[in-house]
């Protein structure tokens, strides 16, 4: 920022570039305020041996450069080229003042131009760091100090150069701590969230094994696949292409798949007699395997813990959402009581479902159990 206050923030810190846009278009209003006023104090002030002629026109080139000034520091902020030149406009004004102001008025810091020397040395350092600032700021005091002999004045004026240049200094490093702050927030943010979702990943491949493979094996244990089953072949062939594309990055398969058609195939599958009553539906991919690994589970458990060989897996579509119950007349269980080592409710359905934007409810009790599996898009 050693060569002025743009307003585009161009890529800089937050904080930064709100008090490069705050200087700017105050400096830019007041400036062009100081010149109006300035310029109306020259005229009403106007007595020899001030010339007219030589007054007027310096005036009104007064009162244009500074609209201009004002019009270009609201709109593009304080350009280094428009610094310049007001360096340069005020310095000016500052050696030729015994030509533009009163015999009376010469040396005293509320004549006009000691009014624009002011303004001058409080646009320089908005614009620029102390290091360019400094200088220029004592430029145009020298200047004023050749124009006006008054050495007071020009004391006063270097207490201004300073002050600002210290205020100026002090906000902008306030501006870059801000800065470091929000990027070291930002940082820890964007770890956490890549952390965040490693972990969903990870807990996405341990729900998927355990919904998969790791059900179809305990169905195997429990005697609900027998081990020559075709089917069985079949469902192994699946699981190791699900494995084969988490390997390879957790790839996906088609965009949607007809979910009544994949629960009618698993339940045809599953070793127990399924009753089902299925509403065509299509759905994303990752929420078909959602489902299925979600009903493979509740199967699962029927085959383990209901003591019974029916169940009934019914699908239903209500506006946008898309409902799958399994339900089996077996023994009943508290769901509370489940052990903390047991994932076949929490990860492999509940877990599971959540994991593409669904919920899952898994009610119990004398009569049977009833898992209750939703999602909408």
């Amino acid at each position: 920022m050693a060569l002025g206050v743009r307003l585009d923030a161009g890529g800089r810190m937050p904080a930064t570039a709100a008090l490069d846009r705050v200087t700017a278009r105050c400096g830019s209003v007041m400036r062009g305020v100081a010149g109006v006023v300035a310029a109306a104090a020259a005229l009403m002030g106007l007595a020899p041996p001030v010339d007219p002629t030589v007054l007027v026109p310096a005036v009104a080139g007064l009162l244009c450069w500074s609209f201009f000034f004002t019009w270009a520091g609201w709109t593009y902020g304080l350009l280094p080229w428009v610094i310049t030149v007001e360096v340069l406009i005020t310095s000016a004004l500052c050696v030729f003042q015994r030509e533009l102001v009163a015999r009376t008025l010469i040396g005293d810091s509320a004549s006009w131009v000691g009014g624009l020397v002011t303004m001058t040395i409080v646009a320089v350092n908005l614009a620029w760091r102390a290091g360019p600032a400094v200088p220029a700021g004592l430029l145009v005091v020298l200047a004023h100090l050749y124009g006006s002999g008054a050495f007071a004045v020009a004391g006063i004026h270097v207490l201004q150069v300073g002050a600002t240049a210290v205020l100026m200094s002090l906000l902008r490093r306030g501006a870059a701590n801000a800065d470091r702050e929000l990027a070291a927030a930002r940082d820890a943010e964007e770890k956490a969230t890549v952390e965040r979702e490693r972990r969903r990943d990870e807990r996405a491949q341990n729900s998927r094994m355990h919904g998969s493979v790791l059900a179809t094996l305990m169905m195997i244990g429990a005697g609900g696949i027998a081990a020559t089953s075709p089917m069985l072949r079949e469902t192994a062939a699946r699981h190791l292409a699900d494995l084969d594309r988490m390997s390879e990055g957790g790839g996906t398969g088609p965009d949607h798949v007809p979910l009544h058609e994949r629960l009618a195939a698993g339940a045809a599958r599953s070793g127990l007699t399924i009753h089902t009553r299925l509403t065509p539906v299509s759905v994303p991919w990752e929420v078909a395997e959602a489902f299925l690994e979600a009903v493979a589970e509740a199967i699962a458990n029927v085959v383990r813990h209901a003591n019974v060989t029916v169940a009934a897996v019914t699908l239903t579509v209500t506006g946008d959402e898309v409902v799958v119950e399994v339900r089996d007349r077996g023994m009943g269980f508290e769901p509370a009581d489940v052990p903390d080592h047991r994932y076949g409710l929490r990860v492999s359905i509940l877990a599971r479902m959540e994991m593409v934007g669904g919920r899952g409810v898994v009610e119990s009790g004398p009569q049977g159990t009833k898992v209750t599996l939703r999602w909408a898009p």
